[in-house]
C-alpha cells in the first residue's frame, strides 16, 4: 500500500513539474539557443505569446468571472434586460411592432450611439430585441458551430477560446502581408466576447486601426468571462442560449436600424414567430451572425452587396450547417433543398398587407422606414394607443413592467382605430376653426397647428365593448391622460395611486345621483323635483329663473338642473350617496380649511368628485352593463391589453384593476328609471323639439334611430371660479344596436387642471359633441359587421315619460 501511495505521488510530482520542464526545455533549446541566431528571439516571442494565452485563457478567465460575478453581475444583468423589446399584436393577432425604447426604459434612455453618463451610470446605447422563451435548437446548433464549436470545453471553458487566441499572430502576419502595412490580425471571438460586443456597443469596424482594435480586444478578454460566468454558472446552458437569441445582430434595413435577435428578425424577414421557423430558416438566421441580412433595395452596388451577402449566407454557411449537423440524410435533403429555394434572393421584409395599406394611407412619410423598423411601424400605427397600453402596464406592475410582460395584444384592431383617428382629427380643426375666437391664443385643437407656442388641451376619445375592452382610443397628447392625471403617479414605482387623483368630472357625476335616486324605487320620470331656480313660465324646457316650482325628473336630468337634482339627491341620504361614490372609486373633493367637507349628494350632482376618465368609462360600462342584462358578470375597468405574453410562463397576472359587479351599484327595480333620466339628454323633447344637453346627438336617440336598442349619455363642463374658463368638456355614455353589439364610451376635452383653463365659454355641446358623432358613427359601422344574438329583447315603444306632454305625477321637495 505504502508502495502504491508513493508511486502516485511521484506521479503527481511529475505532472505538476511537466509544464516547467517542458518551458525550460523550450528556453534552453530554442529561446536562448546561440546557434539559432535572430530566430531565437522569434522563438521567445512565440513561447512568451503561447504562455500568456493559457495563462489568459486558464488562469485569469476563471478568476475573471469569479470576482466579476460580485462585482459586475447585477450591473451586467441590466444591462442586457433595458434591450429587452415588447412585442405588440393588434386584435386580429398582426404583428404591430415594438415599443419604442423611449418608452420602455426602467432607468434610462440612450438612442444615440455613444454611451452617455446619468449621473453616475453609464448608459450604452440601445438596440432592441424581443424576449425569447425558448431557443429553436437547430439556431443554436448551427450558431455554436460557426462561432464558438469549443464552447465549454477544453479549449474554451471559461468564455475565451485558446485557439482563437493563438491564432491572432498568424492573422497578424498575413493579413499585414497582404495590406503592405501593420494589420492586426483576428481571432475567434467566442459567443461571449460578441455578446461584450453588441451589449456595450464595441463591434469591429473597418477602419479601426491597430490600438483601437488592440482595447477593444482586451475590453473583450475582461468582461467574457464575466458573461460566461454569469450565464453557465448553475451548470446549464439556457442562459447563454437565450442571451445569444435575443442581442446577436442578424438584420439590417438597407440605411436603417439593425435588427437584433431571433425572435424580432424573425418575425421581420420571414413573418412568423420562432418557434414556426423551419430548420432551413433557422440556419439562416444563425449563419447571418457577424454577417447581417440585408434588408430593402438600395443603389445598383448595394444592390449587388446585398445579394452576395445573402447567397453567401444562404449557400455557404447555412448549407455548411445542413450537411455537418444533420445526420438523417432525408432530412438533410429537405433542408438543402429549402436553401436553394431561399438563395434566388434576399427577402423582403414582411407585413401584414392591411397594415401595409394603412401606412400608406395614413403615415405615408414613414412607411417604407416602417417595413423593417418594428419601432417606427409600431408608433406609426399605434400613435396614442401606444402611451396608453404602456400607461395601463404600470399600472399594473410598475415600471418594472418588462421584467414580466414579453408582448401584449391589444384590444383593438389598428386599421380602424387609424381610421377613426383620422376622423378625429378632422372634426378637432372643424371645431378649431368655429371657435376660434373662444380658444385661448396659447391653445389649439387643430393637430396641424400645435406647435411650441400653441399647445392642444388633452383630447381622450375611448370606447369599449361590453366586456370591457377598448375597441377605439385616441389621444391628442402624451401623457396617457385617459389613465389619470400625472402628478396621481408615483415618480419612485411608476404605480398609479387613485386616491390622488383631482380631476372633477362635472355633470356626467349626475349618473351617480341618478343611480342613488333610482335605488330608492320612489320616483319615476314624472316625479317632481323642487327647483329653487325655475322660470315663470317653460318649466319643460330648460329655462332658468328665480322661481320655487317643482320641475320633472326626466327634465331635471335632460337640461343637467343642478338645484333640483341637488335637492332630490340629498332626500336619498348622504350615506348611501357615499357608498356609492366609494364603490365606484371616486374622490370626495377636499375638506375645507375649517374641517367642513363638501356633502356627497351635492360633489356627484355639481361634478366635484374626481376620477380619471377610465374610471368615469368605467362607470359608463357598469350603467350599460346593467341597462343590457349583463349586471350580473364583474365588470374589470375598461383595458387596451386583450392578453399578456408573460417572460415567465407560469406568472399570474397580477389583479390590480377594480372589478364592479353593475348589479351591486344598480338595483334591478330602479334600472327602468335610470334608462329614462339618462337617455333624456339625448331624447327629451319639448314642443316636439329635441331639448336636452344632448339635443344635437338626438339622431342617436334610440327611440328614433332604426338599429339601436338603447343610447344614455351624459354631458359636463367643468369649469374654473369664473364660470366661463372652461377647463374639460365631458360625454360618457353608453349604447347597444339591434346586432346585440354593445359600447361604453368617454369624451373628453381638457387639460384636467382648474389653474389651466383653454377656452372661454365653450362647453360640451359645441366641443365635444361632434367627437361622439364621429365614434358613435364608427361603432355603428363597426356593429353592422357583427352577426350576434341581441343580448336584450327587441326594443319597445318609447316611454311616455320621455315627451314633455305628461302631467307630473307627484311632488319631491325638502
Amino acid at each position: 500500500m505504502l508502495v502504491v501511495f508513493r508511486v502516485l505521488v511521484r506521479a503527481l510530482e511529475l505532472l505538476a513539474l511537466l509544464p516547467f520542464r517542458i518551458l525550460h526545455l523550450l528556453l534552453d533549446r530554442v529561446a536562448f539557443n546561440p546557434r539559432l541566431g535572430p530566430l531565437r528571439h522569434v522563438a521567445a516571442a512565440g513561447i512568451f505569446y503561447v504562455c500568456s494565452a493559457l495563462i489568459l485563457v486558464y488562469v485569469l478567465a476563471p478568476i475573471r468571472g469569479a470576482v466579476g460575478h460580485y462585482t459586475l453581475g447585477p450591473k451586467l444583468h441590466y444591462d442586457a434586460e433595458r434591450w429587452l423589446a415588447t412585442a405588440i399584436y393588434d386584435a386580429r393577432g398582426s404583428f404591430v411592432g415594438t415599443f419604442d425604447p423611449r418608452l420602455d426604459s426602467l432607468r434610462d434612455v440612450n438612442y444615440t450611439s455613444e454611451a452617455i453618463d446619468v449621473g453616475d451610470y453609464v448608459a450604452n446605447p440601445d438596440h432592441k430585441s424581443i424576449p425569447v422563451r425558448e431557443v429553436p435548437e437547430q439556431y443554436w446548433q448551427c450558431l455554436v458551430y460557426h462561432e464558438d464549436r469549443n464552447l465549454g470545453g477544453v479549449l474554451n471553458p471559461f468564455g475565451i477560446d485558446l485557439p482563437g487566441v493563438l491564432k491572432i499572430p498568424f492573422s497578424t502576419v498575413r493579413r499585414s502581408i497582404a495590406a503592405k502595412r501593420l494589420v492586426l490580425g483576428v481571432g475567434g471571438s467566442t459567443l461571449s466576447m460578441q455578446l461584450v460586443r453588441v451589449i456595450y456597443k464595441t463591434p469591429p469596424h473597418a477602419s479601426e486601426g491597430a490600438l483601437v482594435k488592440l482595447k477593444r480586444k482586451f475590453g473583450e478578454w475582461w468582461l467574457a468571462p464575466v458573461i460566461y460566468r454569469e450565464l453557465t454558472g448553475n451548470g446549464s446552458q439556457t442562459a447563454l442560449k437565450q442571451w445569444a437569441a435575443n442581442h446577436l445582430w442578424l438584420a439590417q434595413r438597407t440605411g436603417g436600424a439593425p435588427l437584433h435577435g431571433i425572435e424580432l428578425t424573425s418575425r421581420i424577414v420571414f413573418g412568423k414567430e420562432s418557434p414556426d421557423l423551419t430548420i432551413a430558416e433557422q440556419f439562416v438566421l444563425a449563419s447571418a451572425v457577424n454577417r447581417p441580412i440585408i434588408l430593402m433595395e438600395g443603389s445598383e452596388r448595394l444592390n449587388a452587396v446585398r445579394l452576395d451577402r445573402w447567397r453567401y449566407i444562404v449557400e455557404v454557411r447555412a448549407r455548411t450547417c445542413a450537411e455537418k449537423l444533420i445526420k438523417d440524410e432525408a432530412l438533410q435533403k429537405e433542408v438543402l433543398f429549402d436553401l436553394v429555394a431561399m438563395a434566388a434572393g434576399p427577402p423582403d421584409p414582411k407585413i401584414k398587407p392591411r397594415l401595409q395599406h394603412a401606412l400608406d394611407e395614413y403615415a405615408p412619410g414613414q412607411a417604407l422606414a416602417a417595413l423593417a423598423n418594428p419601432v417606427i411601424r409600431a408608433n406609426a400605427l399605434m400613435p396614442a394607443a401606444r402611451y396608453g397600453v404602456r400607461e395601463e402596464m404600470k399600472q399594473r406592475y410598475g415600471f418594472a413592467w418588462r421584467d414580466h410582460v414579453r408582448g401584449i395584444t391589444t384590444t383593438f384592431d389598428v386599421v380602424k382605430n387609424l381610421a377613426l383617428g383620422g376622423v378625429i382629427r378632422g372634426k378637432l380643426a372643424n371645431v378649431d376653426g368655429k371657435y376660434a375666437d373662444k380658444i385661448d391664443a396659447g391653445f389649439t385643437l387643430d393637430p396641424a397647428k400645435i406647435s411650441d407656442e400653441r399647445h392642444s388641451p388633452g383630447v381622450i376619445v375611448a370606447a369599449a365593448n361590453a366586456d370591457g375592452e377598448i375597441v377605439r382610443y385616441y389621444e391628442q397628447g402624451e401623457n396617457a391622460a385617459y389613465f389619470g392625471s400625472p402628478f396621481a403617479r408615483e415618480t419612485g414605482t411608476g404605480y398609479y395611486d387613485s386616491g390622488r387623483e383631482s380631476r372633477m368630472v362635472a355633470s356626467t357625476g349626475k349618473i351617480i345621483a341618478a343611480i342613488a335616486i333610482a335605488n330608492t324605487m320612489r320616483d319615476t320620470p314624472q316625479s317632481l323635483y323642487l327647483d329653487a331656480h325655475a322660470p315663470a313660465q317653460g318649466l319643460e324646457t330648460c329655462a332658468r329663473g328665480e322661481q320655487r316650482q317643482g320641475r320633472r325628473a326626466v327634465v331635471a336630468f335632460a337640461c343637467s338642473l343642478n338645484d333640483p337634482l341637488m335637492n332630490r339627491t340629498a332626500q336619498v341620504g348622504q350615506g348611501r350617496v357615499q357608498r356609492l361614490i366609494d364603490q365606484l372609486g371616486f374622490n370626495m373633493p377636499p375638506v375645507n380649511a375649517d374641517g367642513s367637507g363638501t356633502p356627497p349628494s351635492t360633489a356627484v350632482v355639481l361634478g366635484q368628485v374626481a376620477a380619471a376618465p377610465r374610471r368615469v368609462h368605467h362607470l359608463a360600462g357598469v350603467v350599460l352593463a346593467s341597462l343590457i342584462g349583463r349586471g350580473g358578470t364583474p365588470l374589470p375597468a375598461p383595458t387596451l391589453v386583450k392578453q399578456y405574453d408573460f417572460t415567465n410562463t407560469n406568472e399570474p397576472e397580477p389583479d390590480r384593476a377594480r372589478k364592479i359587479v353593475p348589479n351591486s351599484i344598480i338595483r334591478a327595480g330602479g334600472r327602468s328609471l335610470v334608462r329614462a333620466l339618462l337617455q333624456a339628454p339625448l331624447c327629451y323633447e319639448a314642443a316636439g323639439k329635441p331639448t336636452g344637453t344632448l339635443k344635437d346627438l338626438s339622431a342617436w336617440c334610440a327611440a328614433r334611430r332604426p338599429g339601436l336598442n338603447l343610447h344614455f349619455a351624459k354631458t359636463g363642463t367643468q369649469v374654473t371660479e369664473d364660470s366661463d374658463a372652461t377647463v374639460d368638456a365631458w360625454v360618457a355614455g353608453g349604447l347597444q344596436f339591434a346586432s346585440g353589439a354593445a359600447y361604453s364610451y368617454v369624451v373628453v376635452v381638457g387639460t384636467g387642471s382648474a389653474r389651466e383653463p383653454w377656452a372661454r365659454n365653450l362647453h360640451a355641446a359645441q366641443v365635444a359633441v361632434p367627437l361622439v358623432d364621429a365614434l358613435l358613427a364608427d361603432l355603428e359601422a363597426e356593429a353592422s359587421g357583427k352577426k350576434r344574438a341581441p343580448i336584450v329583447p327587441a326594443k319597445k315603444a318609447p316611454a311616455a315619460s320621455v315627451s314633455g306632454a305628461k302631467k307630473p305625477a307627484r311632488l319631491t321637495s325638502n
